[in-house]
């Protein structure tokens, strides 16, 4: 957000005389010794506070740039501004512009949709087998040593586990 405090005909400002205020859902512009702040107003959405820097430049512009605590859209920087029209943004990100446990999670979703559309089974599905793999042959089992078999097994009086999305049957 960049905010002039100088206006028509003003003077130059120094930054000691700026005053910039952020909170997690206002933020407050003005010149020190001037009766109103520039801007005074509350935030389209909440900002992580600490986060927040400003600098003056040309002696005249504060840049004011604050991280957002969801990232979406905001149709105005402050309740009350000029509105855009969100949808109408362009809101398309790169796999690599996401954290990493983002893009883990849109590769699961992937995954699992391709999956479903080959009638394979998903992620969650994989793991539940690979689960009952190593039950079957772990110490103490009844299936130890038999072939692998999940409908065999019988959970909750289906015909085994064939019932369930995912395993063979």
């Amino acid at each position: 957000l960049c905010v002039d405090l100088v206006g028509e005909g003003g003077g130059a400002v120094n930054a000691k005389d700026v005053v910039c205020k952020v909170s997690k859902k206002g933020l407050k512009v003005g010149v020190k010794g001037r009766q109103e702040m520039v801007v005074d107003g509350d935030l389209w959405g909440e900002v992580v506070q600490d986060d927040a820097v400003w600098s003056l430049e040309e002696k005249r512009y504060v840049q004011v740039v604050m991280d957002k605590r969801k990232n979406s859209w905001w149709k105005s920087a402050l309740v009350g501004g000029e509105e855009i029209d969100t949808t109408k943004v362009d809101s398309t990100c790169k796999l690599e512009d996401y954290d990493q446990g983002t893009q883990a999670a849109i590769n699961k979703v992937m995954f699992d949709e391709h999956q479903k559309r080959k009638g394979l089974p998903t992620s969650d599905q994989l793991s539940q087998q690979d689960i009952l793999r190593k039950a079957w042959d772990a110490e103490g089992s009844p299936f130890k040593g038999q072939p692998f078999d999940p409908s065999a097994v019988n959970f909750g009086g289906g015909n085994g586990l064939s019932d369930m999305p995912g395993f063979p049957g």
